[in-house]
Formats: structure tokens, C-alpha cells, sequence
């Protein structure tokens, strides 16, 4: 028995799972991160129903994405009764009970269950770090009856209610409006009604007919060569527009760029299959914001007419309220507008393309504003209205729109004899009283996201306390804040700076700085796994743990042999995703050393160590071959385990998604009795920890970095 009881087999699910209108759930807004990009999602809550018990996993939801409803692998499967673990290297998660082992490869359409192959519609996927399986996989590998409910939009995983749930194919009673336009309020993100789900294909959609410029109407025409089975709108984010024309194939370029529009900046497009074995086409609209728009079927079922609304200015006005100024633009609509906060001088930037904005003066009055310096308007290009609102610099700008206004609040700072240039990412402190700047302190709590100096004393009086946000490529914003008689500086940080404090007689500059322009040698650690992802184990060891004891212990040994500044991506038991790992990589590091263990047979043993060949290889400068190398020829003899080499990995996300020097280092076999207790012992670490950092050490200094 897989669990609990008895399972059938995969009984159908409707392709209604994925866009269908449901009464009583609410709505699921985040921020979606998979195949490399990020991606806004708002659509309707997919409930989940085990054995007659409402599931909600802790850390994510289920999601619709192209077409597909995504289930989270581990906490349904554990609630099942398996147990699951993740090996990073092959990118295999496994679900293991008592009579089933069965493993998913991320990316690939075939699984094993019980040694036999099967194959998957729809790979798994890693989205926000989860491993995310759809539907169908889930009931096939784990032979579990699935029901989909579509009134109350609910999967049923085992016992199922008697009556509601949909087990034919059928999609149901599906009826909602447009999303994001001006005619309605989203209901279930469809544009007509749909009252059964034909499967054949019965049209291609062969043109997108463009406005005839960016001053015309604003109207698209997608057409297809026969009719479509139906057209549903599926909301992504304020800024797309999502069409998906079912029972049609796709016969458009992948992308269009030449939209004729101020606001539409692309047009693309994919086909699709769905859950059931429909085909559709998605055809997405890339808008500038959020817009008034109406989407438009014809009879014939072959047109759809997506038509934009011309949004009028109708005025721009100011106030000002104890210490907090508004400066609010009234339209007719949505606007559209992209908004961007500046510095030298302080101000916040809307452009709104499209518009109509005849009667709005070019400089508006801010006669009472007391923080605001001014108010100014023109056109950008003929077609993009602009608004720029300048103010003092130790003030704070916020935005937001909504029911046809875009408000900008401006508040007045407790900070004072300060300035920041975002050019230099430099914050500059007026020497009113002399600081000693030998008597500071630093605290780089960069995993933390943050970096603070703790003045020699209390300046209050001088600077002042409080926020200011500055939103730069390496800075988010910082705040004074006095503790314990002594002024602290933090700056939050949007990417890991090294600071330097400069007395130029009349003040004092703190500059924040890539770490590589302080240091000589920058290395990123990495300690693999971590937090709900263990990775592998065996003999009473788990692999996060031990990747984690060995990269301190490398850190300690590189800090206290070399002048190597040494940065971790992650000292306690976190899990950061491995993109995030790589991409602070390419942004602070001369070379990443991710520390791994091995996992395979009882008998298979030894340490190697992975890399994988970047396209600027060749240029003069340390290879990741050459870092492997290194720190190969001195692993396996420290150890005494057996010498597997040197190996090419560049399907490791964290070795081909890098652009410094890499590696991948397989310290040993937690699978092997031998390795494992080898590794268990603090001597074997110490001498593991020295001929990793030897390695290290001499890659970093025999070779140019930079």
C-alpha cells in the first residue's frame, strides 16, 4: 500500500483546473521564480484535499503556470507517508515508502517507479526553489485517485467527495470577465462562457494586426485561419495581458516587437498543451503598467479584438498635511505609467505613454509645499506624458495608483546634514563635530543583508535618525538610528559591498563598493543544500550538515593562511536558491568553491571534483579546470579516499550559471561506510578543510584573476 489505504489509478483531470471561476477562494499574489526568471502570479487558490483533510503546505502553494497546475512534491508526499530527499547534484528528488521508491529528474518527462520508467507530460519543475510536480505525474507515480472539484476549485487527493468533482475530462460551467480592464472585476479570468471543453484542433492563429501608429486607435485583431474552440483570458500581472486560444495551433513569430503602441512594449507568443491534450495558443501582451483595456470575441470564433482606452489627465494637484506632502494625479483610468525614483536631484520620474493631457500646465502650482521643490510636465517623444516631481533630498517618495489616481507622497526625513550620491554610491556626513574614523566600527552582516558602522559616540544631534531610501544597484537604503550611547549607520544592501570611510577635511565619505574593489582576492564559499533540503545521507550523516562543518572550516583555514577575503553563501542552516548562490558569484567573487558529499551505491567511494568550461575561458585568467585541479591534487591523499578525478558538470545549474571560476567539489561518499566515517571525525575534516584551502590558496595566487 502506498498509504493510509488502497489508491486507484489516475483518474482524468479537467483542463478547467487551471482557469476556472470559483465562488469563495481568494486570490494567490506572489512572486514566482523558475526557469531562470521572475514571474508575477495572481490567479484564484487551488485548494488541496487529503484523505478528507484540508492540506496547506507551509511554504507553497499550488500554481498554474502555461497551462499546468503545480503541486508541492514534499509536503504532499510526506503527508502520504514518504519520505523525501533531494540530490543536488543529479537534480533527482525521491519519494520513498515502504513499497515505492520512485524518482522525478527536474526537467525531465520521464520518472522511475520502482526501477520502471514512466513518462510525464509536463516535467517536474523548480519554482521558488520548490520542487513542483503537476497533477498528472503526482497520481501516476504514486497511484493515488485525483479528483478535481470545480465548483469549489479543490484538488481531492484520495477520498474524494461523493458528488462536485469532475472525473470525465469536462471542464464544467466557466464564465468571468476581463481581468484587468475597465468593463468588470475578475471572476475567473475568462472572456466568455464556457460550458464544455472540445479537444480538437480546429484553427491556427495566423495574425496579430497592429495599431497603425503609436498616436492611432490602440486596437489589436488576432485572427486565426479557422475558428478557435474558445478564448479565455488568464491574468498574470497588472502589466501583461494573457490570451490563451484554445483548439488552435500557433503559426505566429515567437516574439513581436513592432507593436505601433506607446504602451505595449511586445507581443508573444507559444503553444501549448493542456492537462486533458487540448492545444493552445498563448498570445502575451507586455504593457508598460496596468492599463483600461476590453477583450472582444467575434461571433465566428475567429477574431478577438484586444481594444485600449485612450486615458485622459485630467488634472494634477498638491497638498500639503502635517509633515507629509501629496502630489496626485487624476485620470480617467489606469495610466499605464512607469515610475522611477532619481537622484541629483531627488525626484520621481512617472511617464505615462498614450495619454491625453491637453489641458495640464507645464510647471503645476506647489504654492503651501514646504518639502516639494517642483512640479514639472512634458512629452517624451510626442506619445509618453511626463510627470517629475523634484524634492528636498532628505525626504522619502512613495507611490501607488489606483481608481484613476497615481499619488505621490512625500515625507519629510528626521535626517539632517547628510547627502547621498547614488552615482559613487557614496553618503556623505558634513563634518559638524569630528569623528575618529580609526575608533569605528564595522559589522558586515551581509547574509543578513545589511552592513553597519558604529560611530565612536553619539551624534543624534547632528545627523538625526530615521530611513532614507536611496535604491541603487547595491544599496536599498539606510538608516541612523543611536544605541547604547553610539550612533549606527546601517545600510541595506542590495547586493554584498565592502565600505570605505575617506575625511576630506569638511566631511566625511562612506562609500559602499564591490567587495573586488577593496580586495585583491575575493572567494565565495558555499556550503551545499541546507534548510528543507538535506540533500543526501547515509551512515547516520546528512549532507547539509557536513557541507556546511566543512566550509567553515575551509573559511577559517583560507583567512588565517592567505589574505583571501572569504564571503559565505550561507553560515547556518538556510537554503538560498541555487540561482541567488551563482549570481552573487558573478557579482563579488574571483572564484565559488561549493562543497558538496556524494551519494551512490554502498560500495562506490572516493572524491571529485566538477566543473564546468565558460565561454571567457582562454583570456589569461584562473580556468574553473584549473581551481578543480588545484584542489583535486590535494583531496583524495588528505583523505585517503580513492582519486576520481576531475569531471566536466555543465548541466550544474551552479556551475553553468556562472561566469568566475567554479567548482563543485564531491568531498565523499556518505553512502560508503569507509567515507563516511572518515569524514565524521573532526582529524579527517581538519585535514580535508587544509587541502581544499591549499588548493585554494594556490589557484588564487598562482593564476591572474582579474
Amino acid at each position: 500500500m502506498w498509504y493510509k489505504g488502497k489508491r486507484l489509478l489516475l483518474t482524468t483531470l479537467a483542463a478547467g483546473l487551471l482557469y476556472t471561476t470559483t465562488a469563495f477562494a481568494a486570490n494567490v499574489q506572489m512572486d514566482l521564480f523558475y526557469n531562470g526568471a521572475h514571474h508575477a502570479y495572481n490567479a484564484k487558490e487551488i485548494a488541496i484535499v487529503i484523505d478528507g483533510e484540508s492540506y496547506t503546505d507551509p511554504n507553497m502553494p499550488a500554481v498554474s503556470i502555461d497551462g499546468r497546475t503545480m503541486l508541492p512534491m514534499r509536503g504532499i508526499c510526506e503527508e502520504l507517508g514518504c519520505t523525501v530527499t533531494w540530490n543536488e547534484a543529479a537534480r533527482q528528488v525521491y519519494a520513498v515508502s515502504d513499497t515505492h521508491t520512485v524518482v522525478f529528474q527536474i526537467d525531465s518527462k520521464t520518472g522511475y517507479k520502482n526501477g520502471e520508467a514512466f513518462t510525464m507530460d509536463v516535467a517536474p519543475m523548480i519554482i521558488n526553489d520548490r520542487t513542483m510536480l503537476p497533477v498528472r505525474a503526482l497520481a501516476t507515480a504514486l497511484d493515488i485517485d485525483v479528483t478535481w472539484d470545480d465548483p469549489n476549485r479543490t484538488v481531492y487527493i484520495g477520498e474524494a467527495p461523493s458528488t462536485g468533482g469532475s472525473t470525465d475530462g469536462s471542464t464544467g460551467s466557466n464564465t468571468g470577465t476581463n481581468t484587468g480592464g475597465s468593463t468588470g472585476s475578475n471572476t475567473g479570468g475568462s472572456t466568455g462562457t464556457n460550458t464544455g471543453t472540445s479537444t480538437a484542433t480546429t484553427g491556427k492563429v495566423s495574425s496579430v494586426t497592429v495599431p497603425t501608429s503609436k498616436t492611432a486607435t490602440q486596437n489589436f485583431v488576432i485572427t486565426t485561419t479557422g475558428t478557435f474552440n474558445r478564448c479565455e483570458e488568464v491574468y498574470v500581472s497588472d502589466n501583461k495581458v494573457v490570451l490563451d486560444f484554445y483548439g488552435a495551433t500557433n503559426g505566429l513569430s515567437a516574439n513581436i516587437t513592432a507593436t505601433n503602441s506607446p504602451f505595449v512594449t511586445a507581443i508573444r507568443t507559444a503553444q501549448h498543451t493542456a492537462d486533458n491534450g487540448e492545444t493552445y495558443t498563448r498570445v502575451v501582451f507586455d504593457l508598460t503598467g496596468k492599463m483600461e483595456y476590453k477583450v472582444t470575441p467575434n461571433a465566428a470564433k475567429n477574431q478577438v479584438t484586444l481594444a485600449f482606452e485612450q486615458v485622459e489627465i485630467k488634472s494634477i494637484t498638491s497638498s500639503h498635511s502635517g509633515s507629509t506632502e501629496t502630489v496626485t494625479i487624476n485620470a480617467s483610468g489606469a495610466t499605464g505609467a512607469t515610475v522611477t525614483t532619481m537622484q541629483d536631484p531627488y525626484r520621481t520620474v512617472i511617464d505615462m505613454p498614450g495619454v491625453k493631457a491637453d489641458d495640464i500646465d507645464e510647471i503645476i502650482n506647489t504654492d503651501g509645499l514646504e518639502y516639494v521643490s517642483e512640479v514639472r510636465t512634458g512629452w517624451m517623444n510626442g506619445t509618453t506624458f511626463r510627470v517629475v516631481v523634484e524634492a528636498n533630498d532628505l525626504t522619502q517618495m512613495t507611490w501607488k495608483e489606483e481608481n484613476g489616481k497615481l499619488a505621490v507622497t512625500i515625507q519629510k526625513s528626521t535626517l539632517e546634514n547628510l547627502s547621498y550620491d547614488d552615482s559613487t554610491d557614496t553618503l556623505t556626513l558634513k563634518k559638524v563635530e569630528t569623528i575618529n574614523t580609526g575608533s569605528i566600527k564595522h559589522n558586515d552582516a551581509y547574509l543578513d543583508g545589511y552592513y553597519e558602522l558604529t560611530l565612536p559616540g553619539d551624534y543624534s544631534d547632528v545627523y538625526g535618525y530615521g530611513t532614507l531610501n536611496v535604491n541603487t544597484d547595491q544599496i536599498k537604503s539606510f538608516t541612523i538610528s543611536t544605541t547604547g550611547g553610539n550612533t549606527v549607520i546601517r545600510f541595506n544592501q542590495n547586493i554584498i559591498s565592502a565600505y570605505t570611510i575617506k575625511d576630506t577635511g569638511s566631511a566625511y565619505e562612506i562609500t559602499a563598493k564591490n567587495p573586488q574593489q577593496v580586495y585583491d582576492k575575493v572567494l565565495l564559499l558555499d556550503a551545499g543544500h541546507g534548510g528543507n533540503d538535506p540533500g543526501t545521507s547515509g551512515n547516520g550523516l546528512t549532507e547539509k550538515t557536513m557541507n556546511l562543518t566543512m566550509v567553515l572550516k575551509v573559511k577559517s583555514y583560507v583567512e588565517s593562511n592567505s589574505n583571501i577575503k572569504v564571503y559565505l553563501t550561507r553560515d547556518d542552516d538556510s537554503r538560498p536558491a541555487n540561482a541567488d548562490r551563482a549570481k552573487t558569484a558573478n557579482q563579488i567573487a574571483d572564484l565559488m568553491v561549493s562543497i558538496h558529499m556524494n551519494a551512490g551505491t554502498a560500495s562506490a567511494s572516493g572524491t571529485e571534483t566538477l566543473y564546468a568550461a565558460h565561454s571567457n575561458d582562454g583570456n589569461g585568467t584562473l580556468t574553473s579546470l584549473q581551481a578543480a585541479q588545484a584542489v583535486q591534487s590535494r583531496l583524495p591523499s588528505a583523505l585517503s579516499t580513492t582519486n576520481r578525478g576531475v569531471k566536466s558538470r555543465p548541466d550544474l545549474l551552479i556551475l553553468n550559471s556562472t561566469t568566475v571560476p567554479a567548482i563543485l567539489i564531491e568531498t565523499c561518499f556518505l553512502s560508503n561506510p569507509g567515507d563516511a566515517l572518515k569524514i565524521s571525525q573532526a582529524t579527517y575534516q581538519e585535514a580535508a578543510a587544509k587541502a581544499i584551502g591549499d588548493g585554494i590558496i594556490y589557484a588564487m595566487s598562482n593564476y591572474k584573476l582579474r
